[in-house]
This record gives structure tokens, sequence and C-alpha cells, in this order.
């Protein structure tokens, strides 16, 4: 499992409704809500739901909360923002901020040869992480024709995103669809909403066809439709200045704060190069920067060095260079903006082929661990200095989560543990069946399932 609500979506689904005991909150759910709350999601229950599970190490002993399994209404982990209607993948994201995001769909079922029009009824529900106190209910509903199309899908309807400085947001893509009657067209409205992790409403946008209904939001951006290779144009959501990039920029992920930046260029082939997202311009290109002594010294005559890029913390990213055809590298950190060196850290090896591994990096961007071949190399971003190194008579550690608390969730081949991210140290394996969380909210929990119920912990420090 790669999320933490992943067994919601992959087959232990649960039916969730709030429970107090451990922090929650009874006030009425839905309070300043945009529609009806599902009565699902309300805090009523006067006890809290006991985690059947051993305790997990790296987090704490008992949930902070939990949701309860129902049996009349079904809760996912919201959808991508950045991703297309067409393309959002089964994994679903959690956490926004400091809260947790899920999904409730309440749509009737559909008759097979139905031809009358039907509506899809979807609730997100916005829990605060710490209590479990429902912030915010999001209710959609959507017309449509089962004979022309498919059933709008939760995943496309309530999502996680950012807004445009780069924090995270909540998306609510609105449905207001009328037939046709008389003389009139029929009519397809979108209205593309987001909000603060607070539940604060942070802009809107509508479009009013058909072609807009569905298309990726990037910082707090709609990317509009277009065609190849040519430029698109990304329209801020509540107004402002259109953004228009190249098709690979505007659609790449962008890395860093505000608008970000974009990079060109596999690294390889031909070099690197940074772009500023909100202007459009050429920062750098690795052509320009000087790499380590170490990778200096095996550089052929004539040949450009390899260089990976990845993002770190703020404005600040992993340079990771390696000589022509070598599998030998260093790792740097690097300011985004000029491409000056701000730390030279420690030798690591790449894969020969298909580099897919990224590092993983502590909520705070001190610190960060890779796995690219086989070996595990930990560092402090800031300095440079390796903080520890997968022995060779060490089982393979590929990590997957580090905590606001430096713990590391990792694989530890056929087993999954806690290690202390300064130290490498076992804080424990984690209990069969338990999966290493991956998302976490900026105050540090997490959502781990279990048969009966969904249940929030916090990071512990190791």
């Amino acid at each position: 499992m790669t999320k933490p609500c992943n067994a919601l979506i992959a087959g232990a689904v649960l039916s969730l409704g709030l429970l107090t005991g451990c922090g929650g909150d009874d006030e009425p759910a839905g309070k300043d809500a945009t529609g009806p709350a599902s009565p699902h999601a309300s805090a009523s229950a006067a006890m809290s739901l006991a985690y059947p599970g051993d305790p997990i190490p790296g987090l704490s002993a008992k949930p902070a909360w939990s949701l309860a399994q129902q049996t009349d209404a079904y809760q996912w982990c919201a959808g991508d923002a950045a991703l297309a209607a067409d393309k959002q993948v089964q994994d679903g994201i959690c956490a926004v901020g400091d809260a947790f995001l899920l999904v409730e769909d309440l749509s009737e079922p559909v008759a097979e040869g139905e031809t009358d029009p039907q509506t899809a009824h979807f609730v997100g529900h916005l829990y605060d992480a710490a209590t479990g106190k429902e912030r915010k209910a999001f209710t959609v509903e959507c017309t449509y024709d089962p004979s022309v199309s498919d059933a709008p899908g939760r995943d496309a309807q309530v999502q996680v995103g950012t807004w445009k400085d780069g924090s995270p947001a909540v998306l609510i893509r609105s449905c207001e669809n009328t037939e046709a009657s008389g003389l009139k067209k029929a009519a397809v409205k979108t209205v593309y909403t987001m909000y603060a992790p607070s539940g604060t409403k942070l802009g809107s946008s509508t479009y009013t066809d058909e072609e807009h209904a569905g298309l990726p939001v990037v910082r707090g951006h709609v990317l509009l439709p277009g065609e190849g290779d040519e430029d698109r144009t990304l329209a801020p959501i509540g107004g402002g200045k259109d953004l228009v990039l190249p098709a690979k920029l505007a659609e790449a992920d962008p890395i860093g704060t505000g608008q970000g930046y974009a990079v060109e260029g596999d690294g390889r082939n031909e070099p690197l190069s940074v772009i500023d997202r909100s202007t459009g311009k050429s920062l750098w290109t690795t052509t320009d920067l000087t790499p380590p002594t170490d990778v200096v010294a095996q550089i052929e005559d004539d040949e450009e060095p390899d260089a990976e890029l990845h993002a770190l913390h703020g404005n600040q990213g992993i340079l990771v260079w390696s000589a022509s055809g070598s599998n030998d590298a260093v790792i740097t950190t690097v300011d985004l903006r000029t491409g000056a060196t701000l730390a030279v850290g420690p030798r690591t090896t790449l894969k020969e082929f298909d580099q897919v591994d990224v590092p993983v990096v502590s909520p705070d961007g001190t610190t960060a661990v890779v796995n690219f071949a086989g070996e595990a190399v930990a560092w402090n971003t800031a300095t440079g200095a390796e903080l520890w190194r997968q022995g060779a008579d060490e089982k393979e550690i590929r990590p997957v989560a580090v905590t606001t608390g430096d713990v590391l969730f990792a694989e530890l081949e056929s087993d999954q543990g806690a290690l202390s991210m300064a130290t490498k140290s076992l804080m424990g394996v984690l209990p069969q069946g338990t999966n290493a969380p991956t998302q976490f909210t900026t105050n540090g929990y997490t959502l781990i399932p279990a048969d009966d119920g969904l249940f929030a912990f916090l990071a512990t420090k190791a």
C-alpha cells in the first residue's frame, strides 16, 4: 500500500461515521457547509472505537480519534486536482495541510439501460487532523444522461491540490447542468472552487461548456484545453493574469513555492534547464554550473556531466551529479532560482537505466534519504553531512516517508519498519498486515485503516 487510505479503495472499503471521545467534538457537522452534510459524518457517538491492531512503532500508542464502519455509506480518499478526470489513479489523497479530506458517494444505483437523467451525489468531509472535528462539508450534485455518458467520478469532483502560493488546498468541482427545454440548449456549467485546509474559501471560477468540465488544476490555475505541443494557458481561479507556458512545462508538476519552477531536458542527452513558471523564462542550466570536485575529476574531455533535479523544500532542490556514463554520483543542495550550490552531500550509486526512485525528504527539508540502486544513504541537506549509510550486512532499506518526529518508515525487504532518521536505529518492525503510512498532515497525523474503521495516529519522536 502506498497511501494510508489505499485499503479504502482497494477492497477494505469503509463506511465511516465520526466517533468522538478521543479528542472529537460534538458540534453538529456541516455548520458552515456549502450544502447539507451527510448524517453519517456527524460527531454523535458517545464512545471511541478501540484500535484492533498491535502498536505501530513511530506512531502514538492510541489513536487520537477514529471513524467507525457503518453499513449504508462509504468514504474514500479524494482525487488529485493536478490530474485530468480521465487520468485519476486508484490511490487517493487524504492529507491536506492540517486536515484530512474524505469523499462520500451517496449516488443512487443506476439500472442497466437506464435513459432518464440521473444525479450523482457526493459529499466531501474535511476533518481536523488532530481532533476529528468536521470543519466543513462540501456537497456536489451532477446531473447526467446515462445513455450518453458514464456517471461522474467522486475523485474528479472532490480533490486535493495546491493554491497559487503552493500551499495545500481543497478543490470542489460543482456541476450545474440543465437539460434542453424549448428554444434553450442543454447547458453544462462547472464551478471550480478552492478552499484552504481551514475551510475558508480561496477563490472560484465558472466555465459554461463541457470541454471545461474536468480539467487539471495546477497551483490554483485551471489548465485550459490545448492541442499537441502548442502553448497552454493556465487560468487563475478567482481571477488574475493568465500564465502561458509550453505544453510540457504547463503539464509538469512544479517544484518550489508560489507558481514554482519547471524543468526541461533529461539531464543526460541534454542539459537540465530550470524555468520560472510565473514568467516562462529560463533561469539557469546545468551547463552554467560547476559540478562537485569528485565528479569533475571523472569527466572526460568535451563531455557534459549528467544531472538529476528533485524537489527538496521551499525554493531549494536536490541536484545529483555524475560523470557521463558513470553510476557514481554526488548529491548536492541547490538554490532553484539561481542554481547556486548550497551544500555538497554524500556519494551515491545510480541505476544504470530507468532511474525512478526519488529522495524521501523530512517535512522541514533538513534531512533526506534515498536508495537509487540498493544502498540507502541519509544526509543533512543544509550541511551535506552524511547521517548514515546502509551497511553491506544489512537488509536493503527502501525509504517510504519521514515524519515530523524524524521517524523514517521504510521497507526492509520482506518487512516494514520504523527507524530513527538521525541514527538508522530500528525502532521496531510494523505489525503483520499493517503497511507503512505515506501521508502525514503538516501537524504530524496519519490515517491507518483497519477492518472496523479508520484511525488517526500522531507521529511520535524518534
